[in-house]
């Protein structure tokens, strides 16, 4: 196959285009101010060693917890490199190109904006799933095949959410998820009362605000949890900005290692992770059992590499099934060297320096794990 450039992946798509403008609200978890704002109290100490990088979180759920728990244990300055800890609250995209950032989690809703050009490199894995939907009893969804003819609100039809239950419901019936289901988009604080006014027959989202909703409303229930049914694939990853990657060398393997060693803090005792992260107000905290099931779900894990390139490969594929990766040739064996070359230019695997705390492969961990929290309705009824 001829070799492409990263632009020439998406011709002139107008999707990939609203994407990259989307920027950080894609990736569910964040606002869409205008810069990053640094926190103070949170600064790493001056060494001449130490690698300057700027560490961008959003904050507000438990998606980020190995941050809050890297930021907390100093595992940033103790491989080697000089945090600035700031808030993100404008277009990561933007951020990444001004070399504003280093760091930040990177989650399905940026592919696209790689596509078109974003300085970023994946180093390894964070976390799986934490996408989901949900529905009212009575309104005929039971999984995402039952999408069909249905009217589903969103706050856009670009971000993970959209792209997996499009995905979940072409695999399951062939159809085009795009074409078939009736998309609506709504601001995102008005998403559950138009499910409760049976304006739509569905909502999707980011399980940190669907888990509180369905906790809270008569007869709300999930059709699709990523946890559950995307649970051999990591969702979010250790995102570095290939600028600095360039600059500095070693800097790929030191925030690797910072986030092997808070993940092996992190598994340790997950519960104990996430009452730090509440106690710091890192996150909301309203149901405080909601996010500890949430970060049990999420199998946190670093350094296992065929993970980590099996998960960018389901990643691209999933937007080649919904639909946005148009360029994709339809001939099976070339559209899996095409998926294969985009995970290759993507990816930068520096995993290998916490391998010797890895995670056993996602495959071993859901066998233990069992069901996904929140699969029996019992899960968020008594949390």
């Amino acid at each position: 196959m001829e070799k492409l450039t990263r632009r020439s992946f998406v011709k002139g798509a107008a999707a990939a285009s609203a994407v990259v403008a989307a920027g950080a609200a894609m990736a569910g978890c964040g606002s869409n101010d205008t810069s990053a704002k640094t926190d103070d109290s949170k600064k790493g100490d001056s060494s001449s060693d130490k690698i300057p990088m700027t560490i961008g979180y959003w904050g507000g759920n438990c998606c980020e917890l190995a941050v809050y728990v890297a930021i907390e244990n100093n595992c940033f300055q103790d491989n080697g490199i000089e945090p600035n800890v700031v808030t993100i609250t404008a277009d990561t995209s933007e951020l990444l190109a001004n070399d504003e950032i280093d760091f930040f989690l990177w989650t399905p809703g940026f592919f696209l904006s790689w596509l078109q050009g974003a300085n970023a490199k994946l180093i390894d894995t964070m976390h799986t799933g934490c996408w989901s939907g949900i529905t009212l009893e009575g309104n005929g969804i039971d999984s995402a095949a039952d999408l069909k003819g249905k009217k589903v609100g969103c706050t856009g039809m670009s971000g993970p959410s959209y792209v997996e239950s499009n995905a979940l419901y072409s695999r399951a019936t062939g159809g085009k998820g795009s074409e078939d289901i009736n998309w609506t988009v709504y601001d995102g604080s008005l998403l559950l009362q138009a499910l409760k006014d049976h304006e739509v027959d569905a909502i999707i989202g980011i399980d940190s605000t669907l888990y509180p909703q369905v906790k809270d409303t008569e007869g709300a229930k999930f059709f699709f949890i990523s946890a559950q049914e995307l649970s051999d694939y990591y969702c979010c990853f250790v995102c570095c900005n290939s600028h600095t990657l360039e600059k500095h060398p070693e800097a790929g393997d030191r925030l690797a290692k910072a986030f092997a060693d808070a993940d092996d803090i992190l598994r340790k005792d997950v519960d104990a992770a996430v009452e730090m992260a509440i106690e710091k107000g890192y996150t909301v905290g309203k149901y405080p059992n909601i996010e500890k099931g949430l970060a049990k779900n999420y199998l946190y894990g670093h350094g296992n590499e065929e993970d980590f390139k099996a998960s960018i490969y389901e990643r691209w594929d999933e937007l080649r099934v919904a639909g946005f990766l148009t360029d994709c040739p339809t001939d099976e064996a070339k559209a899996k060297e095409y998926l294969q070359e985009l995970t290759e230019g993507i990816a930068e695997w520096h995993g290998d320096v916490g391998k010797a705390t890895a995670a056993k492969k996602l495959s071993e961990q859901v066998k233990t794990r069992g069901d996904a929290f929140g699969t029996n309705p019992e899960d968020v009824k008594n949390a």
